[in-house]
């Protein structure tokens, strides 16, 4: 296996990531959600966001935010009607 810039490419090359789940990108979440206080994240969003550019830091803080999302929905009445549909239709 190659080793990378931003960790090991396992597939060696032979899958096209999309451009908003490429390792870096993978790889540059882990380094916010890793920080150890607050002040830490602030210094890395600042530090890759020169790094790597506006559009890949929309995609990794679009990644640390999405399990807020997720249950943000959940709390919705459009997901529990749906979750209801589901049920109708499954029994």
């Amino acid at each position: 296996m190659k080793q990378k810039h931003f960790g090991k490419d396992w597939s060696d090359g032979e899958l096209n990531f999309p451009k908003h789940l490429t390792p870096k990108i993978i790889h540059s979440a882990l380094f916010i959600h890793n920080a150890n206080t607050k002040q830490e994240t602030i210094k890395r969003v600042k530090f890759l966001t020169k790094q790597i550019g506006e559009e890949s830091m929309s995609y990794v803080m679009s990644l640390l935010v999405l399990p807020t999302l997720m249950e943000m929905t959940r709390d919705t009445q459009d997901y529990k009607d749906f979750l209801s549909s589901k049920k109708k239709t499954i029994n």
